[in-house]
Formats: structure tokens, sequence, C-alpha cells
């Protein structure tokens, strides 16, 4: 049926066709917009060129037709008739063609064959054979599908071999349109023909179309398999796939053969997998599984493959001790259609086949999907599948809890040494290493031998901690500090490295623990090789627990007791054993109740918990710790934890517990607190969020490491705390904008403000016309931010991506396929993570909607 937006002319062709204003750049955006078949954009654009001093007439004639053009396939059919009244477009040879295109555009079809019946198909026209093209569309259109005919008997006739086929391949789509299948298979070029290989697959689906509108529904079944087979490899006929596998189950029926039909279908969603619409095909999946299900079924081992990694959210600590970094807020999981479904439907899956370890693991990886994807429509659904599945078990308790849930001298010289040593000591603990060496230095300038050694050694510790290298390697080179001592520094250095985590820090301890097997402090050196080899990139447990068995029993006695039970703490961690974890911390503080690191063990028994998807327990043992031991290095982390963990407990009355340790947190005003600011608005409503946050970003200087993230965090609270007022989305906009204007032209964040700005003015009222959002400003934002990307590849592509994905959205929801079309075929061209999967869409659209290239 005819489009009253539809131009017969390519792109392409009507681009090459045209002059070329010079050196204006807003013309050559324009082009790009017009190419990524962007109206809005391409209007913008071409008016500002039109804008450029001292045109030419042959500029101002380009720059009017494009600008015509777009307005037409913009549906501006007013704007565009008005534009080629330009009196500097008179008797231009274009003219006719596209006053023909804007009066279809309008809907005045009669008045628009009338001027296309003149000059504009006279062979000497710029586009008559498109005016011919247009011609049969607009007389398909006014139902004389004859006359359609005829006008494209004039092309059949055309020594253009290219406009030849096409008006056949035409003229049989019209045919088969009035049942008229055998004339149809006349119209239909031959096989042998010198067709295009789309125009080639294009004539096949016509004639498998043909025969089965003949009831030859054999024949139809073989030319639709064959379409289907060779388009698995051919992109020619992959074009026509989803209407070749149509036309197959269609074939199938007619023939009586329904379970084939119905099988063949299913098959080609599941193929489909990569669509944009991912979540309509996961349900379908579970109902292929079998009535008996098996913990191995192929259908779970597939979902378990689509699942993503678990994310550690809390780094593995050296052993000594725990920082700030150890629980500060990790980034917001990006947005995997794939992953959540898989997630989602893994549980589904694992619930029906009933063991206890399946039941257990559905659960946890319900909980996964609400940590890692909490605004997506399944997050909110988890919780309540995760209730049923409590009612059923008889935890009724608990599901009472999510569904309520539904609604953070003269002196000898030994003792003169042993006061240097003394003050050294003091020194290094509060970090003056400079005075810990020099105090060192006396020390091993007052004594002799061991002690000496000694001394020695601690020197060097600190010029070590100091990063003094050359006074390290001063220390090595002097001849008193040879042999035993030599060797001494060499662990000292290595033990450094692996302080530092620096990369060469495992390579040297395996190179010493092989030179020096029978070393004294050989089982240090298996300790610090083990936790070098999981700060590894990537970590290495194997290894790292391959170094703790080689300890025989006597040689793990030698090493204090704690450091090696933290060892395997995180060997534990990093392998995602989390059961272990709290098992092992649990055996430590059972067996050492009184050891002096007893709170690492209990940060990392809650920390265990939290990891294992045990909130509660999680809770319970960080704020014991936190209240118990306020002043333990820990005490800060244990209480951000802990707050986080009674945010993700369902009952109401740990939620509110969470924000009262966030509170605690952000009132300690240490290195957590604006972490926990943070944590605490994001365990609020948006609303309450927003309140939390712009106090706290208007006070904020503009160089506040923090400024972006908050005013990031505040403007999603708007966006999300707007239902029927839009005040807060006007408050969002003038966020993202002062957040713009404080970053330079060229700053990595820049897309990712963008892309938030536009989805506000998604949903804006345009303040001329209320009831219209600011879509088309929006869709601007989106495409500048494409646009940009072409020129200048981005620091990180994850916010061009979403640009290009929330553009596609707005234009495939408004029904405008060729602007969508065109937008992802520029998303494809970048060199993003989403560039195949928009190539994949681009070509999903042309074949559902049957907008193709010229043939």
């Amino acid at each position: 049926m005819f489009r009253r937006t539809l131009l017969v002319l390519p792109l392409a062709t009507m681009l090459s066709a045209a002059p070329k204003p010079a050196a204006i750049p807003a013309f050559k955006e324009g082009l790009d917009a017009l190419s990524a078949r962007l109206w809005e954009v391409a209007t913008a654009r071409f008016e500002t060129a039109l804008a450029t001093p001292d045109l030419d007439a042959a500029g101002r004639q380009t720059i009017l037709l494009r600008l015509a053009e777009t307005r037409i396939r913009a549906g501006e059919s007013a704007a565009a008739l008005k534009t080629l009244e330009d009196p500097a477009l008179t008797g231009h040879a274009e003219l006719a063609f596209w006053k023909g295109q804007a009066l279809a555009a309008a809907g005045r079809l009669q008045e628009a064959l009338a001027e296309l019946d003149g000059p504009a198909i006279l062979p000497a026209a710029p586009h008559c054979r498109e005016a011919l093209f247009t011609r049969a569309a607009l007389l398909q259109a006014l139902g004389n599908p004859n006359g359609a005919l005829e006008a494209l008997a004039v092309l059949t006739k055309d020594r253009d071999a290219a406009t030849f086929l096409r008006a056949r391949l035409e003229s049989a789509d019209i045919l088969l349109s009035q049942g008229r299948a055998e004339d149809a298979l006349l119209a239909i070029p031959p096989v042998n023909a010198r067709m295009t290989p789309r125009q080639s697959a294009r004539a096949e689906l016509l004639r498998a179309q043909a025969q089965l509108e003949k009831g030859e529904y054999k024949a139809a079944h073989g030319i639709f398999s064959a379409l289907l087979a060779k388009a698995k490899d051919d992109p020619a006929a992959k074009a026509y796939r989803h209407e070749a596998a149509v036309g197959l189950a269609r074939a199938q029926l007619a023939a009586g053969n329904r379970e084939a039909a119905t099988d063949g279908l299913i098959a080609f969603i599941e193929e489909e997998r990569e669509s944009p619409k991912i979540g309509l095909a996961f349900p379908a999946l579970l109902d292929c599984f079998p009535a008996t299900l098996a913990a191995d079924d192929v259908i779970l081992t597939r979902l378990r493959e689509w699942c993503p990694p678990p994310v550690i959210k809390v780094p593995a600590m050296m052993s000594a001790g725990n920082g700030g970094a150890g629980v500060w807020p990790a980034s917001p999981m990006d947005d995997d259609e794939l992953a959540t479904q898989a997630l989602y439907h893994l549980a589904l899956g694992l619930r029906r086949e009933g063991s206890p370890p399946s039941k257990e693991q559905a659960r946890r990886l319900l909980t996964r999907l609400r940590l890692d994807y909490p605004k997506h429509p399944l997050a909110e659904r988890a919780l309540l599948e995760n209730a049923r599945w409590d009612l059923a078990d008889g935890r009724n308790d608990q599901a009472a809890a999510a569904l309520a849930a539904l609604d953070g001298s003269s002196s000898a010289p030994a003792l003169r040494a042993e006061a240097s040593i003394s003050a050294a000591a003091s020194a290094f603990a509060a970090g003056d290493y400079a005075l810990a060496s020099g105090e060192s230095a006396k020390a091993a300038s007052l004594l002799d031998g061991d002690a000496r050694r000694g001394a020695t050694l601690n020197e060097a510790i600190a010029r070590l901690a100091a990063g003094d290298l050359p006074a390290f390697q001063k220390l090595m080179a002097d001849p008193s500090a040879q042999g035993a001592v030599k060797t001494e520094l060499e662990l000292e250095r290595a033990l450094f490295l692996v302080a530092r985590r620096d990369s060469s820090a495992l390579a040297t301890l395996d190179r010493f623990i092989l030179d020096h097997p029978d070393h004294p402090r050989l089982p240090e050196a298996r300790l610090a090789a083990g936790l070098a080899a999981l700060e590894s990139t990537p970590p290495d447990p194997v290894f790292a627990t391959a170094q703790l068995d080689s300890l025989s029993p006597e040689q793990a006695g030698e090493l204090p007791p704690a450091a090696l039970a933290l060892a395997r703490i995180k060997i534990a961690d990093r392998e995602q054993r989390w059961a272990d974890a709290v098992a092992l911390a649990q055996e430590f503080l059972t067996s050492f109740p009184n050891d002096p690191r007893r709170n690492e063990f209990r940060f990392e028994l809650g920390n265990a918990h939290y990891e294992n998807g045990d909130y509660n327990d999680a809770r319970l043992a960080l704020a014991k710790l936190a209240a118990e031991a306020p002043d333990a290095p820990q005490a800060e982390a244990a209480l951000l934890l802990a707050a986080r963990s009674s945010a993700l407990v369902t009952t109401p009355e740990a939620k509110q517990e969470s924000l009262v340790l966030f509170d605690k947190v952000i009132a300690r005003k240490g290195d957590l607190a604006d972490a926990a600011r943070l944590m605490k608005a994001r365990a609020l409503g948006p609303a309450d969020a927003a309140k939390e946050l712009l106090p706290w970003f208007e006070q904020m200087k503009k160089d506040h490491p923090l400024r972006l993230r908050v005013g990031l965090e505040l403007g999603d609270a708007l966006y999300n705390s707007a239902v029927a007022d839009p005040a807060p989305l006007a408050q969002a906009l003038k966020i993202y904008e002062t957040l713009l204007a404080e970053l330079p032209a060229d700053s990595r964040d820049r897309p990712e403000i963008e892309y938030q700005r536009g989805r506000v003015l998604e949903l804006l009222p345009d303040a001329k016309l209320p009831t219209k959002k600011r879509e088309a400003e929006a869709l601007d934002v989106y495409f500048s931010v494409l646009e940009a990307a072409t020129r200048q590849a981005p620091a990180d592509w994850r916010w061009v991506d979403r640009c290009g994905v929330r553009a596609l959205k707005l234009l495939e929801t408004a029904q405008r396929w060729e602007a969508a079309i065109g937008v992802a075929e520029m998303h494809a061209k970048l060199a993003s993570p989403g560039a195949p999967g928009a190539a994949e869409r681009a070509k999903a659209l042309k074949l559902e909607h049957f907008v193709w290239d010229e043939e």
C-alpha cells in the first residue's frame, strides 16, 4: 500500500545527483542526518546552511531541494511545499518531481499524479524513472492496480537492466496482490536472468508465494526451504528469511502438516534469541522443558551460558587489613536483557528441577538479579517469585516480609640500639618511614651479628615503604650486607612488591622460592607468593592453593595462624566459595578468640555472609563488630556493609535499620562517609533520594571528586520521581545542563550526561505545545552523540551505544521505520560493542517493514 511519506527515489541517488555547496559544515551534517533518516536534525542543519553569507545561487538551490526532501520525509508536506515555492527554484529541473512527492506526502494523490504526468517523467528529467515508479505506487494506492501495471510497463522496456528487473518484480508483486498467480509467475524474471543477488532472492520468494497462491504446496515448500537454507550464508537471501520462514510454515499448514509448521516456527524464534525483544522468547523456551527435568537439561545448560559471571563487589584484602576501597560502591551493572532474562528463567528452571541444591541456587539467582539489575522489571517479579517459593516451602514469615516489601648517650650500645629500634617501630607504625629508616640505621651501627642484620633489614623495609629504592639498592650493594643479609633483602624486596601489588611480585617470589628451597623464611615466601597470585591479572587461585598446600605441617606452624587463615579465606573469596569462607572465618574465631587480628576475621565473616546472599547474618555480624570495636580499622567499612546488608533484607524493619546505619557512617565523617550518602540515596525511594542528594550537590564545589557522580544520581532520582508532575524533570534537566557546562568539550563523561539528558527530554512537555513531549530534542541529543562518535571514538562506548538504542526506540515507537533503519545503520558503522546488534536490528527492520536499498 502506498505510504504518504514514501519516496521511491533512493537517498544515494539523490545525494550523488545534487551539486555540492562548497565548504559548508552544516550542509554536510544535514546530509549525514538525511542519510540517517533523522529528518528534524537534517532540517535544522539545512536551515543553518541556508543562512550562510554570500551563498551562491546553485548552492541555495541544492540546499532548498534537500530541505524540501527532508520535510517531505518528515511528513511536513505543507512546509515542504512552501520551501518549493522559493523563487530561487523557479524553473529548476527537479522542481516538478519534488512537488509531486510533497503532494503525495500530503495525501493529495490526484494532484501528485498530475504533477508527475508532466516534465517529471520525460526521458531527460533528472529522476524520470523514479517518477514513473512513484506514479505506479500512487495508482495502486488509488485502487488502480491495472494503471500501476501500465505505468510499470514503460519501465519493463527500459534499457537499464536494474530498472527493467525492478519493474518486473514490482509488477509481479502487484499481480500477486490481485490473486493473479499465473500472471505473476510470467512477470517474475527467469532464474537465468542477470539479477543482483537481492533481486534473485526476491524473485525466488515471489515465485514461492505464487506457487502457494496456486495451491502448489509441495513446490512452494521446496522453494521456501531452499531460500531458508541459502539464507544461512547468503546476505541477499537473509533479507527475505523472515518471509521465507513464514511462507514455509504456511505451506506446511496448507498441506496439513501442523506439527512440522509449529516446530519450524519455534526453531526460527529460538534462532532469533538476540532480538531486542528477547524477553518474549524466554517463556516459550521454558515451555520446551520435558515433563521430567534433569539438572543437566540442554535448556538449563544454555541458560547457564547466558548468565553473566558474578561480580565481586568487595575486593579481597591483603593480609594487612581492609581499607576504605573494600566496600566502595561498585558501578551499576550495564543493562543486559539477555543476562537478566537468563538469570530469571534459569532460576525458574532450577526450581522446577526441584532438588534442594537447585532450589537454593534458584533463590540466589533471583537475589543476584535484584542486586545487579534493580531497575529491570524482573527485579520486582523476582521478589514476588521468591515469596511464592517461600509460601510453597512453608516459610510463611519470609514470604510475608517479601510480599510486604513489594508495597552501607653514654648508655650502652645495646640500650641505645633498643631505643632506636623502639623509635623506628613507632615511626613505622605512624607512617614516618624516613624516621624509621634513620633510627634503624642507628641501631644497626650499634649492633652486630643477627641483631645488626635485623636492624639492617628493618632499615631496608622502611626504605622500601618510603619508596626510596636507590637507598634500598645501596643497602643491597653494601659489602657488609652480602650473604644471608643479601638474601633477606631479596625476600624483603619481593614482599614489598607484593604489598605494592606490583605486577612483577609473583615472578620475583617464584624465583626466590626456586633459588632458596631451604631458606628458613620459605613458608613466608610461599604465603606471599600465594597472595601475589591472587592479586595477579587474572587471579590464579590454583597457584595460590598449591603454594599453601606445599607447606608441611611444621612449616605451616611457623606462620602466624591469622595470616595463613586469611590467605585461605582469600582463596575461597576468589573462587566464590562463600560458604567455605564463612566456615574458615568461624573456625579461626573459635580457635583463636583473642587473636589481635580477630576483627579482620569478623569483617571477613560478615563479608562472606553478604556475598553468599545471607544478608541477615551479614547485618548481624557486621553491626556487632562496629558496635563492639568502634575504633577498629574495619569499623567504618563494617558499618557500611551492614547498612548495605540491611537494605537487602526484605523486612521493613531492616530497611529502616539500613538508613540508621548509613547515617552512622555519614556522621563519622570518615573516608566512607560520601559512599554512605550515595548508598543511602540508592536505598531510598526516588523522591526521598532527590531530597537527600540535592542539598549535597548544591553545596559541592565544582572540583569535588564526586560532584559528577552525585549529579548523575540526583538527576536519576528526579527522573524516577516524576510521575504526574514534570517539575522534577525540569530540575533534572537543569542539573545535567549544569554538569555539561562544567566539563571540557572533550570530556569522556559527556556522552553519559547527554544520554541522561535525552531521557529527561523524552518526558518533558513542550513549552509551546504542552500536549507534546520534547522527543525531537531528545532525538537530536542522541543523534549528536552518535555523530560525535563518528568523528572521534569515545573512551567509553557504553553511552554511545545506549544513545543509539534510545534513538532507535523513539523512532520505532513512532513507526518511523526508515529513520530507525538509518540510525541503526549509522550506529552499526561505529567500532562499538553495540554496533553488531545495531546492524542486525537494521536488517530485521528492513525485513519487517519492507524497506530496502535500491536493487
